[in-house]
């Protein structure tokens, strides 16, 4: 063999012995240029929205528990947050897309109800109005009106003070929660929001509030305090039971007065026998029993909605106390301002001056109503 053979040889063998196995022994190589490159400025979570729109009426918490299995289900049909306008008439006219009209509830029988309010209220229609997203309850007065008014004394005569009444079209019962935001009016009458049975025997108070800031003829202790309360009736003779004990007067803090600030107060009907009442969200008072026990007076201790005794109907004490029902009957929602007779008997009603001078204060004003019953989930 001669020299250049052997260097040829000597050649090819090393170019096998470095490119024969490549495809076998060496790993696979990806191109550079299809590595997957990390984003320099990945888009970050969104921030959270520093103005988000408000929760409406119908969205915001509803403080008690609907129960094991049961959710909370929005009546929009008795429902209200007052986001239209409503002028004043002075007739009987619904609003509110046919939810209220504006006068104290009818009789049982559908007639419309002559009663004008207790005490010196005389209630007009064109009280009435809702105006900058609010119910409003206006106060006037007519120069030397007066009115008559029942009391344990006798007929008494005083000066009448003009002011509004709404009740709802349709009615509720239980169970069912029933909560409204208000401003308690700053003046000498009763600012109310209640629940009354067509006959006049059952009543439910979500607010009765006296808003006076001003301590004329001792109207300071009762400005400073919400009343929680309900009643019983009987109609022939008259009789009426509410609770007295010390949880019927309460004093809420951040309230130096009722009237201070708007007020988000409600009532879970639970049962006939089952009141929670809540404010601002917060469990303030439970009535859960027909009797006075532990010093916490009941819902009918006095017999007042049992079955009557054929001998003497209109004598609770010979009624049967196994028959009571409690708060059993459906109920209009009531919203009024009013003087009542006792309050009235104490001088304690709105002046002339008061009216004049501050026409604001002695509007009763409601945000809104909603209404929710629980519901199998």
């Amino acid at each position: 063999m001669n020299f250049k053979k052997l260097i040829a040889l000597l050649m090819l063998g090393a170019l096998m012995a470095c490119g024969g196995n490549d495809d076998a022994d060496d790993p696979v190589k990806e191109d550079p240029k299809e590595t997957p490159t990390p984003d320099p400025d990945p888009t970050p979570d969104p921030e959270p929205d520093p103005d988000p729109e408000p929760m409406t009426f119908d969205q915001l918490p509803v403080a008690p528990s609907a129960g094991d299995g049961m959710t909370w289900e929005f009546q929009a049909d008795l429902s209200d947050d007052f986001e239209y306008t409503f002028e004043a008439t002075t007739s009987r006219a619904e609003f509110g897309e046919g939810k209220w009209y504006n006068r104290y509830h009818d009789q049982p029988s559908g007639r419309p109800n002559d009663w004008t309010g207790p005490g010196t209220t005389i209630w007009k229609h064109e009280n009435v109005t809702v105006a900058d997203g609010n119910l409003r309850l206006i106060t006037t007065r007519v120069p030397g009106e007066t009115k008559s008014y029942p009391t344990s004394g006798g007929t008494r005569t005083g000066t009448a003070t003009r002011l509004g009444c709404i009740t709802s079209t349709k009615r509720v019962l239980y169970p069912v929660f029933v909560e409204t935001r208000v401003k308690v009016a700053n003046a000498f009458f009763a600012s109310d929001i209640w629940m009354l049975s067509p006959d006049d025997t059952q009543e439910i108070d979500i607010l009765e509030a006296y808003g006076a800031q001003n301590p004329r003829n001792d109207q300071d202790w009762f400005s400073r305090r919400f009343h929680i309360s309900h009643h019983v009736f009987v109609r022939s003779p008259f009789q009426d039971y509410q609770p007295k004990d010390s949880s019927t007067w309460q004093r809420i803090d951040g309230y130096e007065y009722t009237s201070s600030d708007w007020v988000q107060i409600g009532v879970y009907w639970k049962s006939p026998t089952d009141l929670e009442y809540y404010l601002n969200g917060n469990l303030i008072k439970v009535m859960d029993n027909l009797d006075t026990v532990g010093g916490k007076d009941g819902i009918d201790p006095r017999n007042y909605t049992a079955t009557p005794d054929p001998s003497n109907p209109g004598d609770a004490s010979l009624r049967d106390p196994a028959t009571r029902t409690g708060l059993s009957k459906e109920m209009d929602i009531i919203i009024n301002a009013e003087v009542q007779s006792w309050n009235a008997d104490a001088g304690r009603f709105p002046s002339d001056d008061e009216i004049a001078n501050s026409p604001e204060d002695h509007v009763l004003k409601v945000d809104w109503i909603r209404v929710f019953k629980p519901v199998a989930n």
